[in-house]
């Protein structure tokens, strides 16, 4: 497809410029980029590149070390947990790279049934999840009422304590009255991963059905947007292009999008490709650990209010180092190969994995005794409907984060009472003790009346 049918908005020219730079920025360009950021204002394509042409230990650590101070203006040091639950791995696409591919003999296929659902979001729940993303492939008449079905359930679903209050949803581009029947079930984000903007990187990897549609994909945020979709995630599959292209073109898009709509992107998640049983490609652009931290920051400098989503697949001391380089929410499992360990026994397919073993205590220990951030399963948001610009107008004013301290503290508390194994509460307490004492005295305030309610008995408690 030649250049002049791309939306115009992405500025191919632009982003090959900016690149061109090479030179690593002196030691007051480097402080005054540093500064813009902290002062909130998003980074031009410039002075992302001069960023990333950052070479020197020390300069790397700074770059890292900003981008957790912005995130902790907006959002504070807590890390929001959810979950991925796999609805689906039947696909209409033939993307090489991914084991749901229409022509992947290797996989056991399926659609979950309704029972399945109940029973795999049941075992999320019993973990102590609240948020949930749901996952499928992509099929040419997109099975948005399969979606919707599922989200349906789970809002309906309780364990006798805990209950789903926030269903995002994974899905490729849609129609405008389909985006409807999403929203009509409540969905909360709908994610729409580019995965790469680089073209020629998208086209070879996606030879095949309705993800081989590059313009298509570029457009879907507007077209949700115009549904009257408040909240859009965005996404990158780094290693699959450039990753200092797609940065800059995430950059450009997001840009776009609050330009026209004033809205943004609500979150942004940042996952490395991985092997895959069937797949017919290696990473094309390798991203190495320290690169990996680097996009992390960058992101969050660009774009200092999205909420960044890292994944546990990736190793337990680079997604800690992540969550102290910008990151805000973590994903306890992976939306881009669900099939952690999988072996291939000949004559035999890689069974579908019905509800991922996502170990959220686990996580929770490394958070508390590594990364001493605090884990959240706060759900406020969604359940006060602080969606699209209220929320975007709250965390554009830093105001979310008096907010998310104290509702944060009190989902971490129903987590250790209901779920936790007596260690990780242990633990867990003494950490909410030395959180508590470091808040405002407004924070602490508004904290110790839900731990209060909390330790009474109470469930979702929050302001």
């Amino acid at each position: 497809m030649s250049a002049e049918s791309l939306p115009l908005w992405f500025d191919v020219a632009a982003i090959e410029k900016a690149l061109s730079r090479q030179k690593a920025p002196d030691a007051i360009e480097l402080r005054d980029i540093l500064d813009k950021s902290m002062r909130m204002e998003s980074l031009n394509q410039d002075e992302i590149v001069a960023l990333m042409r950052v070479d020197d230990p020390v300069g790397h650590e700074r770059i890292l070390a900003v981008a957790d101070e912005v995130k902790q203006k907006v959002y504070g040091d807590r890390m929001v947990l959810s979950a991925p639950l796999h609805l689906s791995n039947h696909c209409g696409s033939e993307c090489l790279y991914c084991s749901n591919r229409r022509e992947n003999e290797l996989v056991e296929r399926k659609y979950m049934t309704s029972p399945e659902m109940r029973e795999a979001a049941l075992k999320l729940i019993r973990q102590g999840h609240k948020r949930i993303f749901l996952v499928s492939g992509q099929l040419p008449n997109a099975d948005v009422d399969y979606l919707a079905e599922a989200i349906s359930i789970l809002y309906t679903l309780f364990d006798g304590v805990g209950e789903i209050h926030s269903v995002n949803v994974n899905v490729g581009p849609l129609e405008s009255s389909q985006y409807q029947v999403l929203l009509d079930a409540y969905v909360g984000t709908v994610l729409i991963y580019q995965d790469t903007y680089h073209e020629a990187s998208y086209r070879a990897a996606h030879v095949s059905g309705p993800k081989s549609n590059y313009v298509k994909r570029l457009v879907a945020p507007d077209t949700a947007f115009a549904a009257g979709v408040p909240d859009v995630g965005m996404g990158i599959l780094l290693g699959l292009g450039p990753w200092q292209f797609d940065l800059l073109a995430l950059a450009q898009h997001v840009q776009h999008l609050e330009r026209v709509y004033d809205m943004g992107c609500r979150t942004v998640s940042l996952h490395r490709m991985r092997p895959a049983p069937g797949s017919l490609m290696d990473v094309p652009y390798p991203v190495s650990d320290a690169d990996y931290l680097r996009c992390v920051a960058l992101v969050r400098l660009a774009l200092p209010y999205a909420g960044i989503i890292l994944t546990t697949k990736e190793p337990a001391g680079l997604w800690r180092d992540g969550c102290g380089a910008g990151a805000s929410q973590l994903l306890t499992g992976s939306v881009a190969n669900p099939y952690g360990g999988w072996t291939v026994a000949p004559g035999q397919q890689v069974p579908f994995p019905l509800g991922e073993d996502c170990h959220v205590d686990e996580v929770v220990r490394f958070l508390l005794e590594d990364a001493r951030h605090l884990p959240s399963f706060c759900a406020a948001c969604p359940r006060l409907g602080r969606r699209g610009e209220e929320f975007l107008a709250m965390v554009r004013e830093c105001g979310m984060k008096g907010q998310c301290g104290p509702n944060s503290a009190a989902s971490f508390m129903e987590f250790l009472l209901h779920y936790a194994t007596p260690y990780t509460r242990i633990q867990g307490e003494r950490l909410l003790e030395e959180k508590l004492g470091r808040m405002s005295l407004h924070e602490r305030g508004a904290a110790d009346r839900l731990l209060k309610k909390v330790r009474a008995g109470c469930m979702d408690e929050f302001i």
